[in-house]
């Protein structure tokens, strides 16, 4: 059986906010990794985190 849906909406908790945050952002980037490798497609994933602080993945085109 699997998981229900997550309901969005913004975590109050900034502790939860952040952890919530950092696995999702990995599990992100993990994805695009993925596709790029499974589908030879080049990929490009920019995330800003509330502080500004820049988290990138992208594909090389050589």
């Amino acid at each position: 059986m699997g998981r229900g849906r997550v309901q969005l909406k913004r975590i109050e908790n900034k502790i939860n906010r952040q952890v919530t945050f950092s696995k999702r952002r990995n599990g992100l980037l993990k994805k695009a990794h993925e596709i790029s490798v499974l589908c030879d497609a080049e990929v490009a994933v920019i995330v800003f985190s509330h502080k500004g602080k820049l988290f990138e993945y992208s594909t090389d085109s050589w």
